[in-house]
């Protein structure tokens, strides 16, 4: 099984036959799009649920990757919404992530390896995003930006000036509040991951004016160029 995450503006996928589920998990319940038909083999999940209701900080990763897994999903494209750091990826561009870096203060539940029953493990991050799914992509589309590397922050208020000012003197590309939490899991538990960025603002003073956001219908443009390119790559 392969999967999709959607997250801002990806809430549901059209013309994605599929039916939806709740799957029960040690960490609660997940709602999740099942394929059917010729969509059989893809999973479709609305990391802040269908209605988009869920903040970034209160996400349930944990259970999320984990029914992932239960339902036998094997690698993943997952995508996220950031805003520009460096021209690396400009707003109304979309590229590939090639690492990340967490600064969400390490309050959530980022990791399955907790000790007790679970033990404890290092799961190395040397190559985060698989490098075969990732060529796949920019194969699929040559116009695909490299996006570099993803700040997370923990959310939900976006970055100050400051802030953006740090992460782009220590290299960082983008900046988001999922991908870092999220990805970490998925490798935990050896789910292989590709993951797409596209951009809707500049960084807090990185833009000539207060932060300003591209409009719904680009952002309704990039998301079926982004879910069509998905498709096309894992094959359903």
């Amino acid at each position: 099984m392969k999967a999709i995450i959607g997250g801002t503006g990806v809430d549901r996928i059209s013309g994605f036959s599929g039916e939806r589920q709740e799957i029960s998990t040690p960490y609660g319940l997940v709602e999740l799009f099942v394929g059917t038909g010729k969509h059989a083999s893809l999973v479709f999940l609305p990391r802040h649920g269908s209605s988009h209701s869920v903040p970034p900080h209160l996400i349930n990763y944990r259970a999320n990757i984990t029914a992932l897994k239960q339902v036998g999903v094997e690698e993943l494209i997952s995508m996220y919404a950031v805003g520009s750091v460096t021209d690396a990826l400009r707003p109304g561009e979309v590229g590939t992530l090639s690492d990340f870096v967490d600064f969400s203060g390490g309050g959530r539940q980022h990791t399955f390896f907790t000790g007790e029953e679970h033990g404890v493990e290092h799961v190395g991050m040397d190559r985060v995003f698989d490098p075969d799914l990732t060529l796949a992509l920019h194969e699929a589309d040559p116009s695909l930006k490299n996006a570099g590397v993803y700040v997370c922050t923990n959310g939900p208020r976006l970055e100050t000036p400051s802030e953006i000012c740090m992460f782009k003197t220590l290299g960082f590309d983008v900046v988001g509040m999922t991908a870092a939490t999220e990805v970490a899991l998925a490798r935990e538990l050896g789910i292989k991951v590709a993951s797409l960025a596209y951009s809707i603002n500049w960084a807090a003073g990185v833009g000539p004016d207060e932060v300003t956001f591209i409009g719904s219908a680009e952002i309704a443009k990039l998301k079926d160029t982004m879910v069509s390119l998905c498709l096309k790559v894992l094959g359903a």
